[in-house]
């Protein structure tokens, strides 16, 4: 346990020193484009700090960070020990906004008085609030489903199975989410795709991402999943567990 916790350490360190040159970085852009009168651009790396409260409407702790167009949240409940609900309001691409959950994440597991309980993340919808937000996991769903010998694209379901379970199964077979992998990674965590209900299912060329979707193969009536709402169960690495 004390190696773990010199790791955790170590690349807590890391994410301050990385936050302090990029703004560093983004402060010297912005002087530059103001000298040619041009919008700068920064990365969701430049960021506030994250801000901690107690919120009486959800009854629980919120870990809040703003950055480049992004507000993303961590809303842990009193009454669901071991929860953690995640919001976002952004536009940028996941692999953008890694550094934002990872600042968030180091915070809530410095400092939550729960954090070691933590098991279960709660994603809401993969379809984003944000008119142009992220659609990446929807696209992702949907070219897994797609791509998979169980799905029926001309019925929109699976050829056997429950949707929900045809849904979760795909999901880490195809690995539609990396950029979580890979955050929890960096806190000696597995993430898997746990369950998923709410699935909604729709014709290929009613989806915004037709022209990808088209890209790869898919027909404009084939029917497929693009959005649900997910639940990933999170652990320990076996290796770090004493």
């Amino acid at each position: 346990m004390n190696g773990l916790l010199k790791t955790q350490r170590r690349y807590l360190l890391s994410l301050a020193l990385t936050a302090g040159l990029t703004l560093m970085v983004c402060s010297a852009s912005l002087g530059r484009a103001g000298d040619m009168n041009v919008q700068p651009s920064c990365s969701a790396e430049a960021t506030s700090p994250v801000i901690i409260e107690q919120s009486s409407q959800w009854n629980g702790t919120t870990y809040t960070i703003s950055g480049a167009g992004c507000t993303v949240q961590w809303i842990a409940r009193n009454a669901e020990i071991g929860v953690i609900k995640h919001w976002s309001q952004c536009t940028a691409s996941l692999s953008e906004q890694l550094p934002l959950w990872e600042k968030i994440c180091a915070e809530f597991f410095s400092k939550d008085k729960n954090a070691q309980a933590f098991r279960t993340l709660f994603w809401g919808r993969l379809e984003p609030e944000a008119q142009n937000g992220s659609r990446e996991l929807s696209f992702r769903l949907a070219m897994a489903a797609y791509q998979s010998p169980g799905w029926d694209a001309k019925r929109g379901k699976p050829k056997s199975g429950d949707m929900n379970g045809f849904i979760r199964d795909i999901a880490n077979k195809k690995m539609i989410y990396p950029e979580l992998r890979e955050l929890f990674g960096h806190f000696q965590r597995t993430i898997a795709f746990s369950y998923a209900e709410k699935v909604l299912v729709t014709e290929a060329a009613k989806l915004p991402f037709y022209e990808q979707l088209k890209q790869q193969g898919v027909k404009a009536a084939d029917r497929l999943p693009f959005d649900c709402v997910a639940w990933f169960a999170v652990s320990y690495i076996s290796s770090h567990i004493q």
